[in-house]
């Protein structure tokens, strides 16, 4: 009983710990007043005095996983879009790896304690694969939570062209039109779309550049077929108000078959929970007749 005892206060411990290290760390309050008091020091230099201990292991984890910082391939799109860091990242998978392969540890100690281990080659694998599913389980984070940012941003954009189309409606010019709809919203997707209309402005490039540029890097497709909608119908204020209109009827329709997917799909997973309350149900009602028969079957009547 104690060793029990003993082995849930460590499993208890070691998630604790997992979850702890997982867990994003704030920024320092001194740091926060040094750069108060010190406002022409960048940002990064003022955090680069003050660098933690994840954030060392991050980039020895980097370093050893062999990722680039030049690299622009699928991860890094993620990362830009979740606003994560390739050393929290690694950090994140090599922090998974081993606590995974610990808690499988530990759950053989325990098995071995309460004498039902099963061989040790079978628990070497189950330790493996659980190192390996702590490994790869970051990235299907990763991936799931940068699906979520893209479906809010064609929420976002959706709402964007239609408020383009009102002020447009109303007699405003192309750009006038564009800065207004943007400054009307808030949350990350609105403050990325004036990001990009700031760009454009400084760069002296045309929005729609810029928003090809954005769906680029955000791996968003509707950003670059408006933008390619848009450069095709010139710079004709009547036509580019059509390519708009007819965009955002898009993204709706796009939206309404997806909300429909989903409730359609949560219906089914409902199905689960029901089949299991009846399949208990029936178990509950027919154990007593069950246990009836196999009572009289073993006591034969003289």
């Amino acid at each position: 009983m104690i060793s029990l005892v003993v082995l849930g206060a460590g499993i208890g411990a070691g998630c604790w710990l997992v979850v702890r290290a997982l867990s994003p760390r704030p920024v320092p309050l001194d740091v926060l007043v040094g750069q108060l008091a010190r406002p022409g020091l960048p940002t990064d230099a003022a955090l680069s005095r003050r660098r933690t201990t994840g954030e060392r292991v991050g980039r020895a984890a980097v370093g050893l996983l062999g990722w680039s910082k030049s690299h622009n391939g699928e991860r890094a799109q993620l990362l830009r879009l979740t606003g994560r860091t390739p050393e929290r990242h690694a950090l994140d998978k090599l922090i998974g790896s081993a606590g995974g392969a610990a808690a499988s540890g530990l759950a053989s100690v325990g098995l071995v304690i309460l004498g039902i281990a099963p061989p040790a080659p079978v628990l070497a694998v189950l330790t493996a694969a659980v190192a390996v599913g702590g490994f790869l389980l970051p990235d299907a984070l990763l991936r799931d939570e940068a699906d979520r940012r893209r479906r809010a941003f064609r929420h976002a954009l959706s709402s964007y062209l239609d408020l383009v189309n009102v002020i447009l409606a109303g007699g405003g010019g192309i750009e006038t039109s564009l800065h207004a709809a943007a400054d009307a919203g808030d949350g990350w997707a609105f403050a990325a779309i004036r990001q990009a209309l700031d760009r454009s402005r400084l760069t002296n490039r045309t929005p729609w550049d810029t928003f090809a540029q954005l769906g680029e890097e955000l791996g968003v497709n509707e950003l670059r077929e408006l933008a390619a909608s848009v450069a095709l119908a010139g710079s004709q204020g009547a036509r580019i108000r059509q390519s708009l209109a007819a965009k955002a009827d898009s993204l709706r329709g796009h939206q309404v078959a997806e909300t429909e997917a989903s409730a359609e799909a949560a219906t089914e997973r409902m199905t689960i929970p029901v089949a299991v309350l009846l399949f208990g149900f029936l178990v509950f009602v027919a154990y007593p007749a069950v246990q009836q028969i196999t009572s009289v079957s073993s006591h034969p009547l003289p």
